[in-house]
């Protein structure tokens, strides 16, 4: 008996495999290894301060709740891959997941030792924190007093371990210490494929336009039916829809990112791969048939290591 399965439920699927392999390694751990990177890490904290008694623990245990918000986000893009409707919006979750996975990938980089590790963690913390402090408007209230007290308290702590500090001249811009966070353009191309910057730029941008609602990101998803609205005016009436292989493409960056992500967690946590590496297999093999990509054409981390239409009018 031949069993044809939809393709849209494959992409789906792929997704789902994702998270059932790190649910696997995260149920039974809860944390890194005690051999792990992270574990050395933490073993001897000299930044201690205002700012927190464990900043070297905090700096690498903060990044499991963005993780599992991307996690969260590719659950959600596989619901709406099962469903008849999500023609736009499958686009924007997938926007959502290169941007949040850019964070923990960003803190999570292998041997940049703890020091620039929880550099890295406070200068998120005060961007945080800034924009905390625009929630509310008025002179003084409770929240953002106790923002800014804790900007300060971080700035203060700073300098007693010898960072520098910088305030920007903008308001509304967050202080930083050292080097400020590259843009999210810039860590997007990173995260996706260093070697092809364009790739990573690609689909920020493509994500952008239809999160937020441009023409031209819009326009990828018309179709025109030849039927005059109005003649008068040359207006025509236009389906919106979508192809397997074009969201395929244009939503790669998701799960690319994710990738990315997860094995940046993995290798700092010392959790061992098998079983996430699974998972990956199968889903590049997956997305690259879905998106009619051929070996060997395709971003290094979008390798693993070791024509059906869905609309509506």
């Amino acid at each position: 008996m031949i069993v044809h399965i939809d393709p849209w439920v494959e992409l789906a699927d792929s997704l789902d495999g994702l998270r059932t392999a790190f649910g696997r390694s995260y149920e039974p751990e809860h944390g890194w290894l005690a051999a792990s990177p992270a574990s050395q890490e933490c073993q001897n904290e000299t930044l201690a301060g205002d700012w927190g008694s464990l900043p070297t623990r905090d700096a690498n245990i903060t990044p499991v709740t963005p993780v599992l918000t991307v996690l969260d986000h590719l659950e959600s893009l596989s619901t709406l891959f099962r469903s008849p409707g999500g023609v736009t919006a499958s686009h924007t979750i997938a926007r959502a997941v290169l941007d949040i996975a850019i964070g923990p990938w960003y803190l999570l980089e292998p041997g940049i030792g703890p020091r620039e590790r929880v550099r890295r963690f406070m200068n998120m913390r005060l961007l945080s924190l800034k924009e905390q402090t625009q929630l509310e408007t008025g002179p003084t209230t409770p929240l953002r007093d106790h923002a800014n007290n804790r900007i300060e308290d971080i700035l203060r702590t700073a300098r007693t371990h010898g960072f520098d500090v910088h305030r920007a001249r903008d308001k509304y811009k967050a202080p930083h210490l050292g080097p400020a966070t590259p843009s999210t353009t810039t860590l997007a191309t990173e995260i996706i494929a260093p070697k092809d910057p364009r790739l990573g730029a690609l689909f920020w941008r493509l994500g952008s336009a239809v999160t937020h609602g441009q023409q031209h990101g819009l326009a990828m998803f018309f179709m025109n039916t030849d039927q005059a609205v109005n003649p008068a005016h040359g207006d025509s009436g236009v389906f919106m829809q979508v192809s397997l292989k074009d969201t395929a493409l244009r939503c790669g960056g998701a799960p690319l990112a994710a990738i990315s992500m997860l094995r940046r967690l993995y290798a700092q946590y010392g959790w061992q791969p098998w079983e996430l590496e699974k998972a990956i297999s199968r889903l590049i093999k997956t997305w690259q048939s879905a998106a009619g990509i051929q070996a060997p054409p395709v971003p290094e981390t979008f390798r693993a290591r070791g024509a059906a239409s869905r609309g509506a009018s």
